[in-house]
């Protein structure tokens, strides 16, 4: 990092964008803690006999991976240096990583490791009202996109830039963002009001292009975001701050689309899957019970008890001795298989 180490980098290079890497102590501490805590609870299970999908868990450390990539991988060598590295990184945190993370279902995991009282203690969290708010895609989208337009319309970029606690603070709350976002939208972990899948392919179609508007914002801006702290350290290769800045955006717009894209993907396959699912739920349902047959033998027990013949009570006798013609209503027809069947009432 920039004012960590206090030298400005080399030019970047496609091997130095992929290839290089730095120790940054926080991130890793907590990539390590996720990292052993997940598998952790998958050998639990599996001591116990119980199966895991080798893809959550593939999924869930490529996630980890990504976050490792864009705080401590070569984009974070240059993230004090270039507006574009920076906005990168922010998308790999913010759009990118949350979408193995929440394929990984660390909660469902948690929910079969744990023993009964922190389950207890999970699930009462799950059905919390701030979970249910919380779990709403749409808090998530504003919560990330207002973040984005207060970091860099504000005075808080240049502080990120100056400050590695603040810095990695932002990270954090980015990450955490696109979780809140993502998870909801296309994770298979159990949530509290979760949308249908349609609501959610609609809420996805609505709000990626609210995130092209911010893209755009920046590619339009005319004046460089953090413009004292760039010029107290120059970097005597690359672009001009503007013409970088312009790039960063455009980097923003197409990875938000492309990432827009593969979800929109694969929430609809996710969808496509549910549904075959439930029919071959319902098709063993329909086998167990020979279909409809239990509805139909109960509809006509019912009806058979109505027309059964009634035992009259003793009544008091009526005041008046004129008697009211009773109106016999119409008796009940059995539905069996076959065809209708005769009424087995009295017959008078």
């Amino acid at each position: 990092m920039l004012v960590a180490h206090g030298f400005t980098p080399p030019p970047p290079t496609v091997g130095r964008l992929l290839l290089d890497w730095s120790f940054e102590p926080v991130p890793l501490i907590a990539l390590a803690l996720a990292a052993v805590l997940y598998v952790g609870a998958v050998a639990k299970l599996q001591r116990r006999g119980d199966s895991w999908s080798p893809g959550r868990t593939a999924a869930w450390l490529g996630g980890l991976l990504v976050i490792a990539y864009a705080t401590c991988g070569g984009v974070a060598s240059y993230d004090h240096a270039l507006f574009s590295a920076h906005a990168f990184q922010h998308m790999l945190l913010a759009t990118v990583a949350p979408i193995p993370l929440a394929l990984g279902a660390p909660v469902t995991l948690a929910l079969r490791a744990l023993p009964p009282r922190p389950r207890r203690g999970l699930l009462w969290l799950l059905h919390t009202p701030v979970a249910k708010v919380l779990s709403f895609p749409l808090v998530g989208f504003v919560v990330l996109v207002v973040s984005m337009y207060g970091l860099y319309f504000t005075s808080l970029y240049g502080l990120s830039l100056r400050n590695d606690l603040v810095h990695d603070a932002i990270h954090g709350h980015f990450l955490a963002a696109g979780c809140l976002f993502f998870w909801p939208i296309i994770g298979i972990d159990p949530l509290p009001g979760r949308l249908p899948h349609w609501g959610r392919l609609m809420l996805l179609f609505l709000t990626f292009p609210l995130h092209a508007l911010l893209a755009l914002a920046i590619m339009n801006y005319s004046e460089v975001f953090a413009l004292d702290y760039y010029l107290a350290h120059p970097r005597p290769w690359g672009t001009s701050l503007l013409t970088d800045q312009h790039n960063g955006g455009g980097l923003m717009w197409a990875a938000g689309e492309l990432v827009g894209a593969v979800v929109f993907v694969a929430l609809f396959a996710q969808w496509s899957r549910a549904d075959e699912r439930q029919a071959k739920r319902e098709d063993r349902r329909a086998d167990r019970t020979g279909g409809d047959g239990d509805e139909l033998d109960a509809y006509n027990a019912y009806l058979a008890r109505l027309a059964a013949p009634r035992t009259p009570t003793p009544a008091a006798a009526p005041a008046s001795t004129a008697s009211t013609p009773s109106t016999a209503s119409p008796e009940p027809v059995s539905l069996v298989r076959g065809g209708p069947k005769e009424p087995t009432g009295p017959r008078r």
